[in-house]
Formats: C-alpha cells, structure tokens, sequence
C-alpha cells in the first residue's frame, strides 16, 4: 500500500516537472530621462520628506532655487545626477546621498574619509587622522595646514565640491565641502600638500580603507586589567554583530569597567542591532531616542512623535559602562551614543560625525537617480537635537595613535 502511494506520489511529481513553467514577463522598460520632471521630483521628496530642508547655515530653499535652472537643463540623466550630488553637498549632510556613484565621483564621507579637516577663517587645517588609516601611517598629523589637495588650493577644492564659488557658501557648507575633497575622488589616489616642510603627501584612494574594513572582524576584544574593551569595526549594519557581541560580553566576565568603542562605525547600521547590544546592559524595558516625522506634519496635518525603547535582551553586564565615540562615529553610531547615555553609560570622546536622521531610500520620477535621505528627525530622550549631542566627558580630539588613545587617558586607564 505505501509502495502504492509512492509510485503514485513520483509519477505525478514526474508530471508536474514537465509542464513547462509559465513565461516570465519582460521588465517594464524604465522611464524615459525628463529633466523637469525629474527635478520637480526631487524638490518635492526634500519639501515633503527631508527632515534637514532648512536648519542654522543651510537654506534649502536657496540651494534649490540656485541648482533649478542647471537641473532642468541637463542632457542626460547621468549630467543631471552630477547637478543633484551637488545639491547633496550643499545641505552639507553626510546622510544625504545621491546614486548611482561612479568611480569619479566624490567620496562618501565619513565611511570613506580618513581626515577631518576645519577651517578657522584663515587656514585650512588637519583636526583628526583616522586611526589605522593610510594616512596616519604616512605622517600626516592633527594640527597640520593643507596648502593644496590634488594640486589645487582648498578654497578651489571646496568650488568643485559644491559647484559654487567659495564666498557664497556659508561655514557648515564650507566645512563639510573640505572634508569631502580631503577624502578625495572614490577610486583616485590623492596628493595632500601641507605647509609643514612643504611636504606632498601621496595617498591612496579612501575607498580602498573602507574595502579594507568591510572585510575585517565584526569587533575586537580586549582585557587591560579590570576593564574590559570591545571595539565595533563599522559593523551596525550586520545582524551578526548581535551574536558576536554578546560572545564577546560572555569572555570579559570578570571585570568591572567596560568600554564600548564606537570610534569606528562612519556607516551607521539599524536599530535591530543597536537594540541587541544596548539590551545587555538594562533590566527592564527604557527609552533611547525620540523621532520626529516632518512629512506628517507638513502634509498630513499633526505632529507625529514617538520614542523609542530598548528591552532587555541576553546576558546583562553588571559593571560600569563606558562609551566612546569620535569623528568617525556616524548615524546608528551616534544613536548608540545617545541610547547609552539614556541608560546611565558614561559617554566620552569628541563631536560625531553629524549624519541627520533615521535613513531612508527614495527614487524620484523621470530619472535612475536613488535618493538617500533623514526623512526622521532624531533626538536624545530629553529633546535634544542628535547632532547636537555631545559627550559627558568632552575632549578634543579622540582618535587613536601609536602612542596614545585619549579616551582611555580621558577615564585614567
């Protein structure tokens, strides 16, 4: 009877492998390219939806009003995307990109920087050199003034940067613009020229650091004495990390301090994992960020507010908590910093890299450009700006050297 029902069951599997499987239907052809179209789009997604349209030093309404006419007159939809990405540039928000990048286009930064640069009104200096970066192991310093970037004086790095001339551009458009030609074109080696020595420095393209990152360990883990360390090697984005840090929790039993090391996470991740690690260190359900909808408010009508928590979640560590975050701390990184300082960490380390917003992935009509956007404004659970977060214990600079870390100085360890 079962030999039966089996030789019944694989004839008519037999069958039904032979009916041949129905024709898929070809793709719609994407849209033809429509300049106007595609900027009324555009203009409509940043009204509607960007949480950053207007804040101190940025008018969105100038910016677009002063890129319409060049938009609307590009040829092709590849000239059309080079006008948006500088759009981009002048909100001066690492959060706002514009795809598809090729391998001339300008750099991501912070993910793809390995310098943060600053400008006091006279000279364009050196604040921070990424920690293992390429150029940090070329000599390039903190404090040093940059005389030209691939040949050409900052000031003119900054135009090309923004498509604009350097005197119509206010301080934050400015200084977000010499951080992007400091990290240079994606894929081209880059020549630094600074004022001491008149040396020229040759350097690799940035991207080839963030390749490098992309494919190391999740985090690391060390012991120094009773404190215990786990440093995130820009990982927020991989469910794996969940597991993999609370592996690295179970090796540090025993001691009393731990230091969450954010220094290195430019790219962000998602809440998923932030709420895997913050839930190690709570026993009961808390509050670590509050988000704002602006298109609620601006189309819709009412405010929409809410916060968020963090639950409780796998082996709880009962000792002293520490977080570090720096230059190269951006989005999910930043929201850890606020999250942990809601649960009572001890947060140190220098300003973040400023990415504004929860991040979303928009497409616009009439063109292939990807719109990558804060379409949620984020806040501490007091009501604070995230951007404008700062760390319990301040200090001015926090990335590691050969020869000091200043955030383990800063705790006196």
């Amino acid at each position: 009877m079962h030999h039966a029902r089996l030789t019944a069951w694989l004839a008519g599997l037999t069958l039904l492998l032979a009916v041949p499987a129905p024709a898929q239907e070809p793709r719609p052809a994407p849209a033809p390219f429509a300049a106007s179209r595609a900027w009324d789009s555009f203009v409509t997604l940043l009204r509607d939806r960007y949480g950053y349209l207007t804040r101190p030093g940025i008018d969105g309404e100038s910016i677009l009003a002063t890129f319409a006419a060049r938009a609307r007159a590009a040829r092709t939809d590849k000239d059309f995307i080079d006008v948006l990405q500088l759009v981009a540039h002048n909100f001066a928000d690492p959060h706002l990109v514009v795809d598809p990048l090729d391998a001339d286009d300008w750099a991501v930064v912070p993910t793809a920087s390995d310098l943060f640069g600053s400008y006091d009104g006279v000279r364009f200096r050196i604040g921070e050199v990424r920690a293992g970066s390429d150029a940090a192991a070329r000599g390039v310093t903190a404090g040093m003034t940059v005389l030209r970037l691939d040949g050409v004086s900052p000031r003119r790095a900054i135009e090309q940067v923004t498509g604009r001339a350097f005197a119509d551009l206010t301080p934050p458009q400015v200084a977000f613009a010499f951080n992007v030609a400091l990290a240079g074109h994606r894929r081209r080696a880059r020549v630094l020229e600074v004022a001491e020595g008149r040396r020229r420095v040759a350097l690799p393209a940035t991207n080839t650091l963030a390749d490098r990152i992309e494919h190391g360990p999740l985090l690391d883990v060390e012991r120094r004495g009773a404190m215990g360390i786990i440093r995130i090697n820009n990982s927020l984005g991989d469910q794996a990390l969940i597991d993999r840090f609370a592996r690295a929790l179970e090796t540090l039993e025993g001691t009393d301090a731990l230091l969450i090391d954010l220094r290195d996470t430019p790219s962000g991740g998602n809440t998923s994992v932030a709420r895997g690690i913050m839930g190690h260190f709570v026993d009961h359900d808390r509050p670590y960020q509050m988000h704002v909808v602006p298109y609620e408010a601006r189309v819709l009508g009412p405010t929409r507010k809410f916060v968020e928590y963090v639950a409780p979640y796998g082996l709880r560590y009962a000792g002293r908590v520490y977080v570090a975050g720096g230059r190269w701390t951006g989005s999910m990184g930043e929201g850890l910093m606020i999250g942990f300082a809601a649960i009572g960490a001890t947060t140190v380390g220098t300003d973040m890299a400023h990415l504004l917003g929860a991040l979303s992935n928009e497409t616009i009509e009439g063109s292939a450009a990807q719109v990558d956007l804060g379409t949620e404004q984020l806040f501490t659970v007091t009501g604070l700006p995230r951007e404008l977060y700062r760390p319990d214990i301040y200090i001015d600079r926090a990335e590691r050297t050969p020869t000091i870390d200043p955030v383990l100085s800063a705790l006196g360890r």
